[in-house]
């Protein structure tokens, strides 16, 4: 069993990597009981669940099996955690109504998406990535992180925002979505399970992103401090 492990590491070490930097965020945020606050309470959650999703994952891919139907099934948890976050840290009512509205849609849009390239979802050997629930929740993402970046240049409410926990966390999203609105389009087409389309190192892209986000998120955690949560 160890073996199929090691082989998938050595032979992807990029795509092996961001699932055991996932535990470095966990620990701090539990170290730093940054729990005690909502947004980072959900934030923890939400790593806790990529953490199995990705472990799962890891496990079928080095036994050689179909794993897609584990990426479609976090998209609409994933973003209904991430968005959640920003329900408690944007300031606008109207704002965060959007968000929430998001949330319900996007979970609707996901499974439509899901369902209609998947007709029959008992077969998993064949199944495969949805074609655009990744693009949209990429655009959804820059769109909060971006309104919250505007409401705190506005109202100038973080002193220091590099001694900001969720400042850093936002960073390190918007990097990520950024980088990968542009892939998710295609990987539909790249990441099937039969006859794959090969599109070389920029498959690689997000994997690398994928792990600046989760320094940046430790980044950020490492600087939260309890009795100034609410100012982060």
């Amino acid at each position: 069993m160890f073996d199929n492990y090691i082989g998938l590491c050595t032979r992807h070490p990029l795509q092996c990597l961001p699932v055991f930097i996932t535990i470095l965020p966990i620990i701090i945020l539990l170290k730093r009981k940054a729990y005690i606050s909502k947004p980072y309470l959900i934030l923890l959650i939400f790593l806790i669940f990529k953490l199995a999703i990705d472990l799962i994952m890891f496990h079928l891919a080095a036994h050689r099996t179909n794993n897609l139907l584990f990426y479609n099934i976090s998209i609409p948890v994933s973003y209904t955690l991430l968005a959640g976050m920003f329900i408690y840290k944007l300031d606008s009512p109207i704002f965060k109504k959007l968000v929430a509205l998001s949330i319900v849609l996007f979970a609707l849009f996901s499974i439509w998406d899901m369902m209609r390239v998947n007709p029959d979802m008992n077969d998993s050997h064949n199944h495969s990535m949805v074609p655009y629930a990744s693009t949209i929740q990429c655009i959804l993402m820059i769109l909060w992180i971006l309104l919250y970046f505007y409401e705190i240049m506005v109202s100038m409410k973080i002193p220091n925002l590099f001694n900001s926990t969720f400042f850093w966390i936002c960073c390190g999203f918007l990097l990520y979505y950024s980088s990968f609105v542009f892939i998710a389009p295609v990987l539909h087409y790249t990441e099937k399970w039969t006859n794959p389309l090969s599109i070389g190192f920029a498959a690689n892209i997000s994997y690398i992103f994928e792990i600046f986000y989760l320094l940046a998120i430790s980044v950020g955690l490492f600087n939260f401090e309890k009795q100034h949560y609410a100012k982060y």
